[in-house]
């Protein structure tokens, strides 16, 4: 072999190698990506109870505000007792 040949195997070698690496580079990636989108449905459910949490809040503040109102009203209308 001379000197031309092993130029030329080497730089063949490092080709197979960055070929390779960046095969497993792009598998990475792609399992990177589907990772990302199974953190995301995750955070979709995550506020979808949210939402559902807070729309619960919602109707309990409505019920204990009107209760409230109506308490008031009628407390209102009872006098002090005189002493």
């Amino acid at each position: 072999m001379n000197e031309h040949s092993i130029v030329l195997l080497v730089c063949l070698v490092v080709i197979v190698i960055l070929a390779t690496l960046l095969y497993a580079a792009g598998w990475g990636y792609l399992s990177a990506l589907g990772a990302i989108g199974e953190l995301r449905a995750i955070i979709v459910q995550i506020l979808a109870r949210t939402q559902n949490i807070d729309e619960s809040l919602r109707k309990q503040r409505r019920v204990l505000y009107d209760t409230h109102k109506r308490v008031s009203a009628v407390t209102k209308g009872v006098g002090k007792p005189a002493a």
